[in-house]
């Protein structure tokens, strides 16, 4: 609510010109800019759209590049596992039967130099000497009895799998070819005596990883195609940096932990573009994926020829909305200034008229007031100074017990030259409410002066009601030497005492007085609360009414204490000062005076 309220008070302010172009620039704006919005998001779904099925395109086909390649290994390996050669060396025992059989080493030799993409064949067994074929010549398998130790061979052929796929990274666990930097896939498929079905020895056909990505991965720019078993480990990549890694281990997901099952759930769709597809042949995932920012870049174009528009378009308005608001407004600024040098002083302004618009009537009302003010000024405005200052001084010399306060003094020390203590006491005590009431003349006087001057008051009304009268002082230490308008607390625990305190009667009466300072020091409170009967609703809402009407120039009558101390206030603090009154018939009275707080 607060906000609203200052809101509402902050474009009441606005002058007129802004307030139009408070309307019209934003409106202008808006329109442009959810225009190129609309046409920056459709483009943009259109292109993503495209690129999806794209995407989806170079999935399927990477998938058809490896399930050729895998199709091919399982026929050279099924060839090899069939050819009556390599069984009759898996059923002879005599390692020299190697060298008679050169022909099918010959033939398989052949039919790995039609498929370049495959790097070495080599079989392992412990029947005959290892067979290694080698396409590219770098290097050589490691010997039988090294593989037998490192990758399990007994443990192979006691659990032997069909086809077994695995990724082969150098420094990442053991490798078939020492001296060979070169990520492989390698199919390892145990070979059987087909006479008994008992393993007898291990084919592996290894391909160069580098090799398999040349045939999936053209040169696709910012687009990344990853290749993955059901594991989770990566067989292949576009860039040959997550081999051998495991997916949860890739920065593509929005958790780690990612099986494949779960990848177009993990996915940060915010960030990548992604198309996902399984292989029904070997179950390998392919996953290809693009940075959505590298996309949409294509897309700025659009962006910068909006926020161009938007600029230019809050140019225009601006220019436009300044222009046709300056129409309207400047017969309203000359009558503005003509209003603040009117509030200077200068009765003899006058602003020529610009038609009978609503501007125009407006010109002619303003020279009709200005005419009958500057008629008036001279009849009230001198009259209305010289009688506030009669009211000041009147007001501030109602009282002047000069007189009595000698005369007093000389009673109070006849009396106690008598012995009579108590009425000494009591003389003393209104003597010094004479003598404070004169302060040599001074109409300012310390707060602690004042407060002096009640409780001499109350000690004396305390003689009289000995059993029916307490009070108390609860003033801010800082504010001892605070000056004020003399004679403003006084009369006010008067009527405290007389029209609260006196009426009661079988409670005892309670008066409280205290001064603090409120609002960081900047305002001084003085509270005047007793425990009386109160003051009638009818008398309470007459004293609220007249306080309202700012008709305080009544001295006489009933409320004079209270209209005296609130016309005083006035006229020493104009709007600064405020009396505040609260009372309810039977539970008292609290009067609060509020000053602004002077040190000087």
């Amino acid at each position: 609510m607060l906000t609203f309220h200052f809101v509402s008070d902050w474009y009441s302010n606005l002058p007129i010109r802004n307030k139009l172009l408070f309307w019209f620039v934003p409106l202008l704006v808006a329109m442009i800019s959810s225009t190129g919005y609309y046409a920056y998001t459709t483009a943009s779904d259109e292109i993503l759209a495209k690129l999806s099925f794209e995407q989806d395109g170079i999935a399927k086909q990477a998938v058809d590049h490896l399930n050729s390649i895998v199709q091919d290994a399982l026929d050279i390996s099924d060839y090899v596992f069939l050819t009556p050669e390599i069984q009759a060396l898996l059923a002879n025992s005599d390692n020299k039967a190697y060298i008679t059989n050169r022909n099918v080493v010959d033939s398989i030799n052949r039919l790995m130099v039609t498929r370049p993409y495959f790097q070495f064949l080599t079989i392992y067994s412990s029947h005959f000497p290892t067979i290694q074929l080698n396409n590219k010549g770098l290097s050589s398998a490691i010997p039988f009895e090294e593989f037998r130790d490192k990758f399990q061979y007994d443990d192979i052929l006691a659990n032997p799998v069909i086809e077994n796929w695995r990724v082969e990274v150098p420094n990442q666990g053991p490798v078939m070819f020492h001296g060979d930097s070169m990520n492989k896939l390698l199919l390892t498929k145990v070979l059987k005596n087909y006479t008994n079905m008992n393993p007898e020895g291990v084919l592996i056909l290894g391909i160069d990883e580098k090799d398999i990505r040349t045939s999936y991965s053209p040169e696709l720019g910012s687009t990344e195609i990853i290749v993955f078993r059901d594991d989770g480990t990566v067989l292949s990549d576009s860039h040959g940096q997550w081999v051998g890694q495991k997916m949860d281990q890739l920065p593509y997901f929005t958790s780690p932990n990612q099986r494949p099952d779960t990848i177009d759930a993990a996915m940060d769709s915010s960030q990548w573009l992604f198309a996902h597809v399984q292989s029904p042949l070997t179950g390998w995932h392919v996953l290809v994926l693009q940075p959505r920012d590298t996309i949409l870049k294509q897309l700025n174009r659009i962006k910068w020829i909006t926020s161009l528009l938007v600029c230019l378009a809050l140019l225009l308005g601006l220019i436009v909305s300044w222009s046709v608001a300056g129409v309207i407004t400047r017969p309203m600024m000359r009558i503005l200034a003509s209003m603040k040098k009117f509030q200077k002083g200068d009765f003899d302004q006058h602003v020529p008229l610009t038609g009978k618009d609503e501007i125009g009537q407006l010109s002619n009302g303003y020279n009709t007031m200005v005419k009958r003010i500057k008629e008036l000024v001279h009849d009230v405005y001198a009259f209305e100074l010289r009688q506030h200052q009669a009211e000041l001084k009147i007001l501030q010399s109602q009282i002047n017990p000069h007189f009595l306060y000698n005369t007093l003094n000389t009673i109070a020390w006849s009396a106690e030259k008598n012995k009579d203590t108590q009425v000494a006491e009591m003389i003393y005590s209104l003597s010094n409410i004479f003598k404070i009431s004169l302060s040599e003349g001074n109409d300012v006087i310390p707060l602690e002066k004042e407060l002096l001057l009640a409780e001499h008051y109350l000690f004396l009304q305390k003689m009289r009601f000995p059993d029916k009268l307490v009070y108390e002082f609860d003033i801010a230490p800082e504010l001892s030497h605070f000056k004020m308008p003399k004679l403003l607390i006084q009369p006010l625990v008067e009527n405290a005492v007389v029209h609260g305190i006196e009426p009661l009667t079988d409670d005892i009466g309670h008066i409280h007085i205290g001064a603090y300072l409120r609002v960081e020091g900047q305002i001084v409170e003085i509270e005047i609360m007793d425990n009386g009967v109160g003051i009638a609703p009818d008398d309470y809402d007459r004293i609220l009414e007249k306080f309202a009407s700012q008709n305080l120039s009544a001295h006489t009558g009933e409320n004079f204490a209270l209209m005296n101390i609130m016309n005083r206030l006035r006229l020493f603090y104009g709007e600064q000062a405020d009396l505040d009154i609260q009372s309810k018939l039977g539970s008292g009275t609290r009067i609060k005076l509020t000053l602004p707080y002077r040190k000087e």
